[in-house]
């Protein structure tokens, strides 16, 4: 509660939403499809929603025959009933004549009468959105006449469907209250009472990382899923609609990742076409995985439906549910319950991906880390960190068994050596893969009865950050809802048969983050990412870079209008010297030989720099490297007989 000026008598006001530490580093940012949650049934007028609200303030209108905007009720079958009612609580004459004039300006055009029934049919079909989530939106500028351009009642639709707009959440049921991610629909998009549905990607990465222990994430919705029976083309079109099929900027739907064409192959998908764009510099022509760029504190970024969109297509139908019952036998004269059913989601193979959806995934993967990188240019997102699960895949003599996936990257063009097109290798410290897929007490409702497991990796590395700094290997870290693997892998040979590669030797526990069973319980086994640098293969030396980064990039703000001289890089030395000593006392850095240096000044600067206003400072540092085991040798064939057995005898 704030109170920004002197009112008679008490008064509540919103208060602005709370901003992260800026070097906060366990916040994920999630792109998905998932349906917007649909309102229950209401009969007659009902409180006016705040997009209406809004868009009524916007045109001066504050309250509506004396009372405030929020205690209105109002009809929104048609916008004749919506006047009508609008108009039947006004007071005087003089303001029912003017909120006519505006009514008739601004909804009773014929171009505008479409786009405000649209609006209006928004309104009451989808799930009423909180104040505070459409003053968060507003603060950050995504509202018409801010970063919505085009139409004013098209712009409130787009809000009221929260499409392609980063919405930050606190809690899982936050989440669960404003998107139907548990009503995914099996035969058909349009999903009817009695239809069969299961949990979408999305929402079951994000109840995995709360329940994992992540505090706050980020979503940005880019449109409805598609069914599971549709056809592999049309399932990636769900998330990657081509721009000459219709779909534009503001329409249901838009990419996760702008400029994916899709290359077509007796109805799947077998690569794509053309280069990666850079993203987009203005936040008015973001979409998809772009929007981080208007995040700071994000740390963490997940694409849940990637495998979904390269799977193969599912054949047949639902199978029908096998109902357990018991023996006959006399009991008390109770109420029956009804048998239980297997759920949906365990009756439906999981996704898996044949060769061609694998390489189309892969390359998937090579586009998102192309826009975080931003090659070449200082806009970009190099701090932030990609998480995704390696997929499950069919049968096929080219595709490796699970615990076999090692010796098949090591031999397949793009995942541990180069092909003929630069760049086009799954080598960065800035990617990380989770495998195997997990059993939890909740994954009945995902398709197969599996969950991906980068959602609990993502949460696992955000309570390591909250707990102990994301400088620290998350390797050990309990899993709090682990039940089980799939596929089920032969846990001692995947940590400690290493098998020979263009990178040395690696087992898979170095190349993937394994999550599995322990003698202390169900961990997190490694905690590794896809570099191609032993030095940053542990994933906590390239998060403690990832921190530095964002400190420089904060000083950079604070800074960015002060006079390019002596007294700013005296500055700018002190700011992130002050940042490596707290680093260093925390452990994050080696004690051995110099741990880090700060370099700003005519050594790191050219007069050429200096007159362009632009500052350059160099940062070395020595990361801690985390232990990733230990052996401990028994020997027993020399130590001889123990005295007390001695004596005994």
């Amino acid at each position: 509660m704030s109170i920004t000026r002197l009112r008679p008598g008490l008064s509540f006001e919103l208060a602005a939403p709370a901003t992260s530490h800026p070097l906060r580093s366990d916040i994920a940012c999630f792109v998905g499809t998932v349906a917007r949650r649909r309102a229950g049934l209401v009969t007659g007028p009902q409180l006016l929603p705040v997009v209406l609200q809004r868009w009524l303030v916007s045109h001066q209108v504050s309250s509506v025959g004396g009372l405030p905007l929020a205690r209105l009720r109002v009809a929104l079958d048609t916008p004749d009933r919506f006047s009508q009612s609008l108009l039947a609580q006004s007071g005087g004459m003089d303001e029912r004549s003017a909120l006519t004039n505006f009514l008739e300006k601004h909804t009773a055009s014929s171009d505008q009468q479409p786009l405000f029934a649209s609006l209006l049919q928004a309104c009451r079909e989808l799930s009423p959105l909180p104040e505070a989530l459409v003053e968060d939106l507003r603060q950050r500028e995504f509202h018409p006449g801010g970063l919505l351009l085009g139409n004013e009642l098209a712009a409130w639709t787009r809000v009221q469907r929260l499409l392609n707009l980063p919405v930050r959440l606190d809690s899982f049921e936050a989440f669960s209250s404003l998107f139907a991610w548990d009503q995914r629909g099996v035969r058909d998009r349009t999903v009817r009472p009695a239809d069969p549905v299961v949990a979408t990607p999305l929402g079951v990465a994000l109840r995995a990382f709360f329940g994992e222990g992540g505090r706050r994430a980020w979503v940005v919705r880019t449109g409805d899923p598609s069914a599971l029976f549709e056809s592999a083309v049309s399932r990636f079109a769900a998330c990657f609609p081509e721009a000459d099929q219709g779909n534009e900027y503001d329409t249901d739907r838009c990419p996760q990742l702008p400029g994916i064409r899709r290359q077509v192959k007796l109805g799947m998908p077998v690569g794509l076409l053309g280069s990666a764009p850079p993203p987009a510099l203005s936040a008015t022509d973001w979409v998809g995985l772009e929007h981080v760029y208007g995040l700071a504190e994000v740390s963490f970024a997940l694409m849940p439906d990637l495998v979904d969109a390269c799977a193969q297509p599912l054949s047949g139908d639902v199978p029908p549910a096998e109902v357990t019952s018991s023996e006959e036998r006399f009991v008390d004269c109770v109420a029956e319950v009804a048998p239980a059913s297997q759920p949906t989601g365990r009756r439906l193979a999981p996704p898996r991906l044949n060769s061609r959806g694998l390489e189309v995934w892969r390359q998937l993967q090579l586009r998102a880390l192309h826009l975080l990188d931003n090659p070449g240019r200082a806009h970009a997102r190099r701090d932030v960190q990609l998480l995704a699960s390696l997929p499950l895949l069919g049968d096929g003599r080219e595709l490796p068994a699970p615990s076999q996936w090692v010796p098949w990257m090591a031999r397949t063009p793009g995942w541990l050596r180069s092909t003929s097109v630069a760049d086009d290798t799954l080598l960065s410290d800035r990617l990380q893969l989770a495998y195997p897929w997990l059993i939890t007490a909740d994954s009945a409702d995902a398709q197969g009865g599996v969950e991906a497991p980068e959602g609990s990796l993502a949460g696992v590395l955000a309570r390591n950050a909250l707990e102990r700094g994301a400088y620290r290997s998350a390797a050990t870290r309990p899993l709090l809802r682990y039940q089980d693997s799939a596929p089920a892998l032969p846990w001692t040979q995947v940590q400690q048969e290493a098998t020979w590669t263009p990178l040395g030797a690696l087992t898979l526990a170095e190349r993937v983050c394994l999550l599995g069973p322990s003698p202390l319980g169900a961990q997190l086994l490694s905690d590794v990412s896809c570099s191609a640098d032993p030095r940053t293969r542990q994933a906590a030396v390239r998060r403690l870079i990832n921190v530095v980064i964002q400190s420089a990039r904060r000083a950079g703000d604070d800074f960015a209008f002060e006079p390019n001289g002596e007294r700013l890089w005296a500055r700018v030395r002190e700011r992130l010297n002050d940042l490596m000593r707290s680093l260093l006392n925390a452990g994050a850095l080696s004690t051995d030989g110099t741990p880090y240096s700060v370099r700003c000044g005519r050594d790191t600067m050219q007069q050429r720099d200096i007159d362009d206003g632009r500052l350059i400072v160099q940062i070395a540092l020595q990361p801690a490297q985390p232990v990733q085991r230990i052996v401990v040798v028994l020997n027993l064939r020399d130590a001889g007989t123990a005295p007390v057995f001695a004596n005994a005898a």
